[in-house]
């Protein structure tokens, strides 16, 4: 009988399930999405009883496509969107929806944090109070909603919740608590100064357990509801980045884990935790490591922005092959592409898209091979930040749909000026925490190895000495536009109705 692990991650729109073998060799896949509720503009929540359904629903399919006997799965890892507030009374039982990191209402409690602790919270924790932590969120609910503090035995994030009805263990693993500004990166442990400074009550920071430990065992009741068998072992898991990141073997110091989608995020292996106001650090699935690097909002959605804009009769074949027409540089045309702000390493929602440099001769193949440009310039631009506080690149592994670009994975290396080794696409973070379970139990002992194996690479792209200069000229100019547009994106976002009114 094969020993197969059962690998979940609990995703902003949907929830995903892999179980694989051991060595990683993937068996069976399951997806199901749930509903984002926004009760008001700007505020998001999702029901945590919708995670767990569709974590019952992902598992039920993945043993049924296997086929696979529930006696074969051997541990269980899960992982989850960063920062969902999630608390949990003394019986176990939600106390109110959670509030997950696209929620921007508590910018007054950011902007509070900014002025009490700001330079201890980049010192200790690596980031800059932003409305999509939960620390922020947290003190939202104290001035709010006192009684949901009141009512809490702990505060847990999409993974703990989940890994607590799976369990009935209350932790945290020290990937995702990493990401809260309470986290001291040094000492991988809650920083009891901020959470007195913050003046939130300790109780809502539960214990921290490293990823691949054991944090318990499968309860009987979770077994039923599941279709598996009690006694599972269940380790602690990760944040979702970060297992993705292991599940593409990025685990040595100086290797970039680049992942494209509708957004991008680019993520930077160190042995050690490196610091910078614009960027991002938190600690790696793998003990001993620390990511550092940023989220840009709009990489596909640039282009199928754009798709839109020229006409829906356009696939993107079509795009890229337009963009291919027009020389490197987009004939003296940039393109910022903060088209629903920006987050790193600008950090400004109000921050907006902008075409500079258009002149009579520009056609759309130019504005096209532009947008493409601008979302390696800002690819580029986090990698520059990341170089001026100490990290040194050796390697961007990238996965995504933009990554089936030949043309835009060859721009990336340009711009960037690292080799861009591109993956096939694979389970992403579900593969990962199904390989931390099996390190867990004992089955492997190197799951970034493990991982490195099974990968398949299906394109390397250097870049191209002969178009460098150009670009580093282009980037020059692109870092200096959005410093001289700063003020003007404020005044613009203070003009209401801008979007409504029709003459």
């Amino acid at each position: 009988m094969t020993d197969l692990l059962l690998g979940i991650d609990i995703g902003t729109t949907n929830i995903k399930a892999v179980l694989t073998t051991p060595e990683g060799w993937i068996i069976a896949q399951a997806q199901t999405d749930y509903q984002t509720y926004r009760p008001k503009p700007g505020w998001a929540e999702q029901d945590p009883l919708d995670w767990w359904r569709g974590t019952v629903e992902v598992t039920r399919v993945v043993l049924a496509n296997a086929p696979a006997r529930p006696e074969q799965i051997v541990g269980i890892g899960v992982s989850g969107q960063g920062c969902a507030v999630t608390l949990i009374d003394q019986n176990g039982e939600v106390v109110r929806p959670a509030i997950i990191w696209m929620d921007m209402r508590s910018e007054p409690q950011s902007e509070y944090l900014r002025h009490c602790c700001q330079a201890e919270i980049l010192q200790q924790n690596g980031k800059q109070p932003a409305p999509y932590n939960a620390d922020p969120v947290l003190l939202w609910l104290k001035e709010h909603e006192p009684e949901a503090i009141t009512a809490a035995q702990t505060s847990l994030t999409s993974t703990g919740y989940i890994n607590f009805r799976l369990t009935g263990e209350a932790v945290e693993n020290q990937s995702d608590a990493s990401i809260l500004f309470a986290f001291d990166l040094a000492k991988g442990s809650w920083s009891e100064e901020l959470i007195t400074a913050f003046g939130l009550p300790r109780k809502l920071y539960p214990n921290i357990v490293p990823s691949s430990e054991i944090i318990g065992t499968l309860s009987g009741e979770a077994a039923t509801e599941l279709g598996l068998i009690p006694g599972v072992p269940v380790v602690a898991g990760g944040e979702d980045t970060s297992s993705a990141g292991l599940a593409i073997g990025v685990s040595e110091t100086g290797q970039a884990f680049l992942s494209l989608g509708t957004a991008g995020t680019i993520y930077i292996v160190e042995d050690r935790p490196i610091v910078h106001p614009q960027l991002l650090a938190f600690l790696h699935v793998l003990p001993g490591q620390t990511l550092l690097g940023g989220s840009i909002t709009a990489v596909g959605a640039g282009l199928n922005w754009i798709r839109k804009l020229f006409g829906a009769e356009f696939d993107y074949i079509q795009l890229s092959e337009m963009a291919r027409q027009s020389p490197p540089g987009a004939g003296g045309a940039l393109f910022l592409p903060y088209l629903s702000g920006e987050l790193q390493p600008i950090n400004d929602g109000n921050a907006r898209g902008v075409f500079f440099g258009l002149s009579m001769s520009t056609s759309p193949s130019h504005m096209v091979r532009a947008v493409m440009e601008g979302a390696a310039f800002a690819i580029a631009h986090n990698i520059v930040i990341a170089s001026e506080a100490g990290s040194t690149i050796t390697e961007l592994r990238a996965v995504g749909g933009p990554t089936k670009s030949d043309l835009w994975c060859r721009i990336i290396a340009n711009i960037t000026g690292y080799p861009v080794t591109v993956l096939a696409d694979n389970a992403g973070a579900p593969l990962g925490n199904a390989l931390l379970a099996a390190a867990g139990i004992g089955l492997i002992d190197d799951p970034a190895a493990t991982a490195r194996k099974v990968a398949r690479i299906t394109g390397q792209y250097e870049p191209n000495p002969r178009f460098r200069d150009r670009y580093v000229e282009m980037f020059a100019i692109y870092r200096q536009l959005y410093p001289q547009l700063k003020n003007q994106f404020t005044a613009l976002a203070a003009i209401k109705d801008v979007h409504e009114d029709l003459e």
